[in-house]
């Protein structure tokens, strides 16, 4: 049961990544995307991950408790993907600064432009 909840939360979160990436390009969610970019901005600031991460990772180590995580869902991936390491400030930074950008961008792109 906790393997299933940790693979919806998985799939949440890959499309919560979907969204803010290409939220953007769907005019009629645009209300629903700049929450996500909000919520996923103060979740960065505040705690230094995405709270997604963190639900999802403390299930996969209830689960195996030899699963290597620090909270930082891109860089888990993608060490599972190409085995290199990304550092966790890397991420963050990049986080923040895509963020900050995307709703500066949207803000100006809305109201300003």
């Amino acid at each position: 049961m906790k393997r299933i909840a940790a693979d919806c939360i998985f799939l949440f979160h890959c499309a919560v990544v979907a969204i803010i990436a290409f939220g953007w390009l769907i005019p009629s969610i645009w209300y629903f995307y700049m929450l996500i970019l909000i919520v996923t901005l103060i979740s960065e600031i505040t705690l230094g991950y995405c709270f997604l991460s963190k639900w999802e990772f403390d299930l996969r180590k209830q689960i195996d408790p030899a699963v290597d995580y620090e909270y930082g869902f891109s860089s888990y991936y993608t060490y599972k993907l190409t085995n290199r390491r990304l550092s966790q400030r890397f991420i963050a930074n990049a986080a923040v600064f895509f963020l900050v950008a995307s709703l500066a961008i949207t803000i100006y792109l809305r109201f300003l432009y």
